[in-house]
């Protein structure tokens, strides 16, 4: 029996783009406030963000060819 690596792939891509929704929140009220939060300052938090959205894009498009070739 062969492990399916399309949803492993498919809530890897869902929490990074939580943690990415997260990220931003966190850098808004960053901007807001100009308060850090937990210490990460709000250039950090975007570039999380960015890095958090790019990770769910790609771990997207594992999960479309995984998908594709399990079939």
């Amino acid at each position: 029996m062969t492990i399916k690596w399309s949803p492993i792939l498919h809530w890897i891509s869902l929490i990074a783009a939580m943690l990415g929704i997260v990220a931003f929140l966190g850098a808004s009220i960053v901007a807001l406030t100009s308060n850090p939060i937990l210490g990460l300052s709000e250039e950090h938090l975007f570039n999380d963000t960015a890095s958090f959205f790019l990770m769910s894009i790609a771990f997207g498009i594992g999960t479309i060819i995984h998908m594709k070739l399990e079939k």
